[in-house]
């Protein structure tokens, strides 16, 4: 009797069994959710890594591939191809001649020897560049019988509230619209290369000069692009005085049309086409895009 009251008082009681069964409940659900997110691990282990091939990334972030140095020596033994030279200029700037004075074996005097060939070789090479300075100077004439002040009418290019000539523009709006640099490395590389010196302000106002210029050929292309049957569109953000913009892009068969607008909204659309209905429009089907006034509508197959 005494041993079996042992085996009684030993046994668990009834709360001590439910806060078991809860503390083991806990377990298992922090266990459970490990492997969830182990199992979410290997799997994105096991998917290939986002390229320009399988994802929007742009080609310019994947990584490339270690060349094969075996693959480069069978491209050195491989024979057949031409060798390409660079085609003499008929007239060069600058002529030097390397005539033989001695001979090097017996040291003969050569200087009054005709030579049994000549071989022309050329080097293409940039001169230095200074900046040129162009002062004009303005008339002022008061007139003896209105007494009117008449100033000079300055060439064009070189107006009053201009500080740099047009060759000086052009080379800003080159290196910004096509080349890309940003103002601070425009005035770096026009200080290195040319030795002129041009603050941001200056680069602001040469590149808003520039865009009113170009608007009258813009509208042009506007009118063109719009004028086509099928239209392919898309837009992406842009910053415009420190705050997100949108710009849009219209390709047409006859040329290609950029607009930056506030929103990313169809009435951006609607400020480009005006009334017109175009027949195809190409996009990636985004709601904005969807709204476009076109007949038919193509799911564009880069996206």
């Amino acid at each position: 009797m005494a041993i079996a009251a042992n085996e009684q008082s030993e046994q668990p009681s009834r709360k001590e069994l439910l806060a078991l069964v809860i503390h083991q409940q806990e377990i298992l659900a922090r266990l459970e959710a490990e492997v969830a997110a182990l199992k979410t691990e290997l799997e994105n282990f096991r998917r290939p890594p986002p390229t320009s091939r399988n994802s929007s990334r742009p080609p310019s972030l994947d990584q490339k591939s270690n060349s094969d140095p075996q693959r480069k020596q069978r491209k050195k033994k491989r024979r057949g191809y031409a060798r390409q030279t660079r085609p003499l200029v008929e007239k060069p700037d600058q002529i030097i001649p390397v005539p033989v004075t001695e001979c090097r074996t017996c040291r003969a005097n050569l200087t009054k020897v005709k030579p049994e060939r000549v071989i022309r070789r050329q080097v293409t090479e940039i001169p230095p560049v200074n900046p040129f300075i162009i002062e004009t100077r303005q008339h002022e004439v008061l007139c003896p019988h209105c007494h009117e002040l008449n100033r000079g009418l300055l060439p064009e290019g070189l107006e009053a509230d201009r500080f740099f000539g047009p060759n000086q523009a052009a080379r800003v709006v080159y290196y910004k619209q096509t080349q890309h640099l940003s103002y601070e490395r425009i005035v770096a590389t026009l200080c290195d290369l040319y030795g002129v010196s041009l603050s941001e302000g200056g680069i602001a106002a040469i590149l808003r000069r520039a865009g009113e210029c170009a608007r009258p050929l813009a509208e042009q292309i506007k009118e063109q692009v719009i004028a086509d049957r099928v239209i392919k569109s898309d837009e992406t953000s842009a910053r415009v005085k420190g705050r997100n913009w949108w710009q849009w892009v219209f390709v047409g068969l006859s040329g290609v049309y950029h607009h930056i607008g506030p929103t990313r909204s169809a009435a951006e659309i609607r400020a480009v086409l005006g009334d017109r209905r175009i027949e195809k429009w190409v996009c990636d089907c985004f709601k904005a895009q969807l709204k476009a006034p076109a007949k038919e509508f193509q799911l564009c197959l880069a996206h």
